[in-house]
């Protein structure tokens, strides 16, 4: 029998801690900072703060261990200097402020999507929002959310290589590849192959610059379109991506894609689907249920296990489906075309 409900006091005010950072990146406290060394009442004067009250916020980020203090002053760690500085390359604040300022809202109301089954971008942002095309609107903010992505992306890019052999294959097509990240990972181990990143135009232009960067801009390229439109999906690739994709869809749709990949692939290719798998029962591992309540309450989709997916793409004509847990945030599920 427990002897206190720590376990659930813990649960109680995780959000805290959420809201905590979310607030040091909207009040620019590391960007501030980053410029050096600092105390609360210096800091306080440069972003029009109260003095007192930014010192608690600060003194919580220290417990965070995102800032450090000595002698009353105020810096950032190696971590927080890297990733919520802006203008690093491993900048992570587009997606610190997409969800305090999207998700945050919608998760409060969990309870209502659970009674109807039903996302709660409506409730909250009104009728017509579309959250691809709030994050689409403005340049700046895209390419900030795409490079986020990239940093996210990154190592779990470098994991699936390392997890699949690409030596038999010619041409991999990343359906949804944001910044290009697995394309790059894969051409840059396997130089005979060719690269395709599947995505919106808006993002294909940011893409574009992402392969240059890495130098496999030779061997790579971007496609856009929509992966719903039957005849979308370009149709060289013998390897097909799907990564953190179908989470995203209802059943229905989710089947759609899986047949335009199907019909898009070549004879004999493979599909990789990129998910972080729920376990048998449902009840694990713990992130993906979370994922899975997230998709519930912002898109509409669910996380699944690795048995629905290799019945979905037998389903669609694939064969040998083939299971891989991965350490990072996503999984494999591997299946060819005859």
């Amino acid at each position: 029998m427990p002897t206190s409900p720590k376990h659930i006091q813990e649960m109680l005010t995780a959000f805290w801690m959420s809201k905590t950072l979310f607030t040091g990146v909207e009040l620019g406290v590391f960007d501030e900072l980053a410029k050096g060394p600092a105390s609360a009442e210096v800091l306080a004067y440069r972003l029009r703060l109260h003095p007192g009250a930014l010192e608690r916020l600060m003194n919580a980020l220290v417990a965070l261990e995102l800032i450090q203090k000595e002698n009353g002053r105020f810096s950032n760690t190696e971590e927080a200097a890297l990733y919520l500085v802006k203008g690093q390359q491993g900048y992570l604040g587009a997606q610190v402020e997409h969800l305090s300022q999207l998700h945050w809202r919608l998760w409060q109301l969990l309870p209502g999507a659970v009674r109807e089954n039903t996302p709660r971008v409506k409730e909250v942002f009104g009728p017509g929002f579309d959250m691809l095309a709030a994050v689409y609107a403005e340049p700046r903010q895209l390419r900030g959310f795409v490079q986020g992505m990239h940093n996210l992306t990154v190592p779990d890019a470098q994991e699936i290589v390392d997890a699949v052999d690409f030596s038999p294959y010619r041409c991999l097509l990343d359906v949804g590849g944001t910044s290009g990240a697995l394309v790059i990972a894969a051409l840059r181990k396997y130089q005979h192959l060719q690269g395709i990143v599947f995505e919106q135009p808006a993002v294909c232009a940011i893409a574009d610059d992402y392969l240059r960067q890495y130098g496999v801009d030779d061997r790579a390229r971007t496609h856009p379109g929509d992966f719903f439109e039957q005849g979308s999906l370009p149709a060289e690739a013998d390897v097909i991506a799907l990564g953190w994709i179908l989470h995203d869809w209802p059943d229905e749709q989710c089947h759609t894609i899986l047949r335009h990949s199907f019909e898009a692939l070549q004879p004999g290719g493979a599909i990789l689907v990129c998910e972080k798998l729920l376990d048998e029962s449902g009840t694990g591992p713990l992130l993906t249920t979370l994922m899975d309540l997230h998709a519930l309450v912002s898109t509409g989709g669910q996380e699944r296990s690795a048995e629905v997916y290799g019945a979905w793409l037998e389903q669609a004509g694939f064969k040998d489906v083939d299971v891989r847990l991965l350490e990072g945030s996503r999984d494999l599920v591997i299946a060819h075309k005859p």
